[in-house]
């Protein structure tokens, strides 16, 4: 076996270096490198790291030590919508008269969200040791649109992000198609589409309709490469996907009349030696569309046991149409991280789940007052964790309430 090892090291290395030439070659490549291994140790077609199951060609990547390779095309294109220099292409976006002010804006912007979001976030986690500071590895996020900031800053550790709502995927412009004045306003364009969530804490859905549904600003992919860019990661490959009927993974067939409704992103971080993906499905979850395409909730029970995240969920879940995604989360989920507008309440039972309870919780805004819950409102009011919590999330930050509900699954149900 460390034979094996040793003569895959040398190759793989130098193929690497080839990547951004040549994927096709480098995906043989790691299919090749993955049947040696197998030949070599058949049992070992899987095995554990830190308690979870990987796949063999993740093995063969931990095994040698090898570097997450990058896409130098979307990453630098990433990079430019996130107001960061690029590396290889588009270098021409610095001699453009409003590349200054647009790098400022953002600039300006992302402070702000760091010093009111993301930073009390990591300290408000660190502080009271929740497990998603330290170990998830799939997050599943319904009603997320876009969010993968708040997604990340509470769970930066996932290996997997599932990403689900209602807005296209939509596709990123060839900038060096855009004269400088098109440019500049669709760059623009997509600060200012994250104006309302970077403020608020959660992206207003009719804003959303209106902004990314326009011919350049067309879909999630926009903001969901600015997030990823501007958390610090490197962008190692995008793909639209499609699921089949048993909710298996596949290329999207660009022979296929209708737009993708699924969006793969794969990202590492800054060293290139901590693997990650985002999936993003423009995808009805209501119970007639899932009992009519179930391979979401197919796809997404494949990866396991997950946490959970919710916010600014419209309260969908609190009735009877959207039962089907309210059981899924229930019965699949180790760990749920919500604001009062996901899941009822009542729907946590004391003898399944340990709960906490943060914030303050009094009332609802105006358009969900008849989804408020007086038994959410005694137990937080009882909470050894009520008060304060030290940053803007959910509808209620309007009149300056924040509350949170963290549910894990009691040890005796994760069997």
């Amino acid at each position: 076996m460390t034979r094996h090892l040793a003569i895959l090291r040398i190759y793989i290395n130098f193929e690497l270096k080839f990547f951004t030439m040549n994927k096709t070659k480098y995906l043989l490549t790691f299919i090749i490198a993955g049947f040696v291994l197998i030949s070599a140790n058949p049992d070992n077609t899987k095995r554990k790291e830190s308690g979870k199951s990987i796949s063999v060609f993740e093995t063969i990547a931990l095994s040698l030590k090898l570097k997450t390779p990058v896409d130098t095309f979307h990453n630098d294109l990433a990079s430019v919508i996130a107001a960061q220099v690029p590396i290889k292409h588009f270098k021409q976006i610095e001699q453009k008269n409003f590349w200054p002010k647009f790098q400022k804006a953002v600039k300006t912007d992302w402070d702000t969200v760091c010093h009111y979001k993301i930073k009390p976030i990591k300290k408000w986690t660190d502080s009271l040791t929740l497990k998603p500071a330290t170990d998830s590895n799939t997050l599943f996020y319904p009603f997320a649109g876009a969010d993968f900031l708040y997604a990340n800053s509470f769970f930066p550790n996932a290996r997997n992000y599932i990403l689900v709502g209602l807005e296209p995927v939509g596709k990123l412009n060839n900038l060096d198609s855009l004269n400088a004045n098109s440019l500049e306003r669709y760059l623009f364009k997509i600060e200012h589409s994250l104006y309302f969530s970077n403020k608020l804490g959660f992206f207003r859905t009719q804003s959303m309709r209106s902004q990314l549904n326009q011919y350049d600003l067309n879909g999630t992919i926009h903001l969901l490469t600015f997030y990823i860019k501007r958390c610090g990661y490197t962008i190692s490959g995008i793909n639209y996907i499609e699921l089949d009927s048993t909710g298996n993974e596949k290329f999207y067939d660009r022979k296929n009349k209708t737009k993708p409704y699924g969006l793969r992103i794969d990202f590492c971080d800054t060293n290139r030696e901590k693997p990650q993906t985002l999936y993003y499905f423009s995808y009805n979850i209501a119970d007639d569309y899932l009992a009519a395409h179930p391979e979401l909730l197919l796809f997404a029970k494949k990866f396991g046991k997950q946490s959970t995240f919710l916010k600014a969920a419209s309260y969908l879940m609190h009735g009877s149409a959207f039962s089907k995604i309210r059981n899924y989360i229930i019965e699949n989920s180790d760990l749920v991280l919500q604001d009062d507008s996901g899941i009822p309440f009542k729907a946590f039972e004391n003898n399944l789940w340990d709960i906490k309870l943060f914030g303050t919780y009094t009332r609802t805004i105006p358009l969900f007052a008849h989804r408020f819950q007086p038994d959410l409102k005694k137990a937080i009011s009882e909470s050894p964790y009520k008060g304060k919590v030290p940053f803007r999330i959910g509808y209620n930050v309007t009149h300056k309430e924040v509350n949170l509900l963290y549910a894990t699954k009691k040890a005796n149900e994760n069997k």
